[in-house]
């Protein structure tokens, strides 16, 4: 990552706040390193807000959110959901993920404050037990269900530091096809569903860290994260490589591997 002093270089928008400019073709949607609390937690082209009761609290590029946390916390961001979508954080759990429907969400367009057709809509992607999983709700001629598949991981990769990547496409609402990788494992999966991902008429959901529209899910423990990333675009593998490297870097100069 570069840093600018003016907002536009090579024809790319970069942060108006800190100026930076990642090594993909398309710019962030939301970037942050989870720096400091002053900095609203975001380097993207729009800022998030603290969602949830009190404001989030960042050390040593630390970020902790969650419905399980004494006063529940979660970032709300700018980004909103799009048929074209390649989500990206570097997270752990700070205790094993429960078996079942233990998966703890780590970045969701869940419509948190509508009245959806279904108890939750949108997709979320999050950690859970044996995988990192992507769930969907899909929109086939408006009928909806919901989808999941996911990257295999183990209890104590779910536990360390690991990073993780969900790239999604639906477009033209003809079937949507995601490729979930957990890098640090190692491994990755790719799942094709019908339809469309589900957005209710005259609402757009932006993406959440921390927190999702279900109780069931975000309940079991708190998330903690280093790096958060959401691109409205699928981005292509040398993409995701060369982010996959300067997120590498960056950490391991505080001696963080993944």
């Amino acid at each position: 990552m570069s840093y600018v002093q003016t907002a536009t270089v090579l024809s790319q928008s970069a942060s108006e706040v800190l100026g930076g400019v990642y090594p993909t073709a398309v710019q962030p949607s939301y970037a942050s390193r989870f720096d400091n609390a002053l900095e609203n937690l975001a380097e993207g082209n729009a800022p998030s807000v603290s969602f949830l009761s009190m404001a989030p609290v960042a050390a040593d590029e630390v970020v902790t959110l969650g419905r399980s946390l004494s006063s529940p916390v979660a970032l709300q961001t700018a980004a909103p959901q799009s048929a074209e979508m390649t989500l990206m954080f570097v997270a752990r759990l700070q205790n094993a993920p429960a078996s079942g429907n233990g998966n703890t969400g780590v970045m969701g367009a869940t419509f948190y404050n509508s009245t959806s057709l279904n108890g939750w809509n949108g997709l979320m992607f999050g950690l859970g037990a044996g995988n990192a999983l992507l769930y969907v709700c899909n929109d086939v001629n408006g009928s909806l269900s919901t989808q999941y598949e996911g990257a295999a991981i183990t209890d104590a990769q779910a536990q360390a530091w690991g990073l993780y990547v969900a790239r999604i496409s639906s477009s033209g609402g003809n079937g949507i096809t995601a490729t979930i990788h957990a890098l640090s494992a190692g491994t990755e999966k790719t799942q094709s569903w019908s339809g469309s991902i589900y957005s209710k008429s005259g609402e757009t959901p932006t993406v959440m860290l921390g927190a999702d529209y279900l109780s069931l899910f975000g309940t079991k423990q708190s998330i903690q994260l280093k790096r958060g990333f959401v691109w409205n675009a699928a981005l292509s593998d040398a993409d995701i490589a060369a982010m996959a490297a300067l997120i590498r870097t960056d950490l391991a100069a505080d001696g963080v591997i993944v």
